[in-house]
Parts: C-alpha cells; structure tokens; sequence
C-alpha cells in the first residue's frame, strides 16, 4: 500500500517536457538537514524540463536511495535565472556520466515562469 501512495505522489501531475537541441548547463546544489545546508556547487546539464521535473546529466554519483536526494537547480532557460528545488527520482549510469530524474516541488508561480521561459526560448528559436 505505501509503494502505490508513494507511486502517486511520483505521478501527481503530467507534463510536456521539453528536450533542448543541445543539453543546458545548469548549476545544482544538495540541501541537507532539509534545507538547512547546501552544498557546494556542481555542474549538470539538462537534457529535457518541464514544469513539473527534468532530466539531467552530471558525472557526480548520488545515493541510490530513490526520493532521498534533494536538489537546487539553478540554471537559465531564457532571460530569467531560476532556482528549482526538487528530489532525484531515478538514476542511470550513461557513458558520459549518470543521468537523473528530477521532480521539482510542487510550486505554481515556478511551474508558470519555467512555462514562460520556455515560451520564449521556443519564440527565439524559429
């Protein structure tokens, strides 16, 4: 019964995603003590985003402990630098590195401006 709940929260929402022609460097920091510390900066790039999560590659490994491994992503889809807060979902090993599966936390005025900039990056490009 808790894998279904937990399955759930996973799946809470369905969003397009967005795949960049070319991976988008970003910046990412682990929160510890929920929160309360960072890390210090490691470099990823994203592969796709959504509002509701991403894909990415770095060549740092995290835990294997799915959910337990949280992230601030900061990186810039447009014109406006964004800081995304979110949990690793999935991990696979890729020749460059890893790629990770990250939800973001739930966060309506963040989902509208990841959706704004995307808007306008899609707009640049034609």
């Amino acid at each position: 019964m808790k894998s279904e709940v937990r399955d759930m929260y996973y799946k809470r929402h369905e969003y397009f995603r967005y795949e960049f022609n070319e991976p988008l460097e970003a910046n990412f920091k682990m929160l510890l003590a929920e929160g309360a510390f960072e890390s210090n900066p490691g470099l990823c790039r994203l592969v796709d985003i959504s509002p509701g999560g991403c894909k990415m590659l770095t060549n740092y490994e995290f835990p294997d402990v799915r959910g337990a491994v949280h992230l601030r992503l900061t990186c810039t889809l447009f014109k406006e630098p964004l800081t995304i807060d979110g949990q690793i979902v999935w991990k696979k090993k890729d020749k460059e590195g890893y790629q990770y599966g990250m939800d973001f936390i739930e966060n309506p005025l963040m989902e509208k401006l990841i959706v704004d900039e995307l808007k306008l990056r899609r707009q640049s490009e034609k």
